[in-house]
């Protein structure tokens, strides 16, 4: 049996109710949160809310993108000029590219095997005096090891800021994935479990990072204190000017479906941990292939990708992309469904600092020092393993076994057994 293409689920997923919101914000005549007060909330303000409450935290910030996120909590730390930053060297460029957008420099660390996050036995020996933040990312279906983090952190006064990019609503000893470390920053891109096309969201607990945060996103401005004095027509923006800011902010349009697709995010969260947990178990009686460990702290896990490895010796040679392709064809899925990891960022073409003048020289470097570095689990990581979708663990049962049938069908085909 095969599966046509448009039969597997697509992303992203809308509903009446999203429709709704949208016309919502059409009929308001305040489609920013620049626009002027029209007697109602935001739907910005109510999205803030509803995932500062989601995640038990105090404050919430949205934003254009997860890149953005990123680049203004480095930002609101103060981190800049001469100051370097620990990221992990598998991940989306993002992650180091707001570093360098800060223009500080993005100091590389490799992942563990069995997780794809960073290695946190590997994070001391990169830092130097210059060492001002952390960005642990959560990558795929995985959390890093926060606790090991924060306490390298503690130890040398460094600030850690959780790439929450792929992980909204995993928890860690019964803490939301961005509430760990000192800022959580998330993206709503297309491809996310949270998403509204684009979009970015910052959590903190700390106050003076939340006012500034709010500053740099909106040109220097915060909301007023109390909106019950306002006209309206009034501006619900005022004046701070405390750091300088710029526009980053997310439009009323992108936060009515955010404010929808949260209220779905944890029961398809659910779905997605039951059909994963089915793939551990059955992808890993076959021979050659080796699923992620969980950590015993993870009591939810979201994932954006599920990602399982395979012994290329025992696959007869072959290489993730033409893994990918085949599995592509025999179940019909496209590129954006399943694909390989992605490269570490080092080896990404698409990260190239040296091109960019703005950037200082000491943080752009050359073209031969960036693709001389070496990780070497990165570095096999994108070439020994597959990522699937979180889509397609809103499959039926029924379905996601035929994936498992032609992962099988591939082990007996090019499988060497030893």
């Amino acid at each position: 049996m095969t599966i046509p293409f448009d039969q597997w689920p697509e992303w992203p997923q809308h509903s009446d109710r999203t429709r709704q919101n949208i016309e919502e914000v059409f009929q308001s005549n305040r489609w920013a949160i620049s626009g002027y007060w029209t007697g109602e909330e935001s739907m910005e303000r109510k999205f803030a809310k509803a995932f500062a409450d989601f995640n038990g935290v105090p404050y919430c910030v949205p934003t254009t993108s997860g890149s953005t996120a990123l680049m203004l909590a480095l930002e609101a730390l103060g981190i800049g000029e001469g100051d370097e930053v620990i990221v992990p060297s598998l991940t989306w460029i993002a992650t180091a590219t707001a570093v360098l957008n800060v223009n500080a420099l993005p100091v590389f660390v490799d992942v563990e095997a069995d997780t794809y996050c960073i290695d946190p036995q590997l994070i001391k020996s990169a830092i130097t005096d210059k060492t001002k933040a952390i960005i642990p990312v959560h990558l795929f279906g995985s959390m890093a090891n926060m606790d090991e983090i924060n306490e390298i952190a503690q130890e040398h006064n460094l600030f850690v800021i959780e790439d929450c990019a792929q992980s909204h609503g995993s928890v860690w000893n019964n803490q939301r994935a961005g509430t760990i470390g000192d800022i959580g920053a998330f993206s709503c891109q297309q491809g996310k479990v949270l998403t509204a096309g684009e979009g970015g969201i910052i959590v903190t607990k700390n106050p003076r990072f939340f006012e500034l945060i709010q500053q740099l996103r909106a040109d220097s401005r915060v909301y007023c204190d109390d909106s019950s004095e306002l006209m309206h027509g009034d501006m619900q923006l005022v004046k701070k000017g405390d750091i300088q800011g710029s526009n980053y902010c997310l439009s009323e349009f992108q936060s009515a479906i955010l404010l929808d697709q949260l209220q779905e995010l944890d029961d398809k969260n659910a779905i997605r941990e039951k059909n994963a947990m089915f793939l551990n178990d059955a992808l890993s009686k076959i021979d050659g292939i080796k699923v992620m460990k969980r950590p015993p702290q993870v009591s939810r896990q979201t994932y954006y990708g599920y990602v399982f490895r395979f012994d290329p010796v025992k696959f007869g040679g072959l290489n993730a992309d033409e893994f990918c392709e085949i599995l592509r064809e025999k179940l019909h899925m496209g590129t954006f469904y399943l694909h390989p990891p992605y490269l570490p960022v080092h080896k990404n073409p698409l990260f190239c600092p040296w091109t960019k003048n703005r950037y200082l020289k000491s943080v752009r470097k050359t073209e031969a020092y960036w693709r001389g570095l070496h990780y070497p689990v990165s570095e096999r990581a994108s070439e020994q393993s597959i990522v699937i979708h979180h889509a397609i663990l809103l499959a039926e049962p029924s379905h996601l076994s035929l994936l498992v049938d032609a992962v099988a069908e591939l082990a007996r085909k090019f499988c060497v057994t030893h």
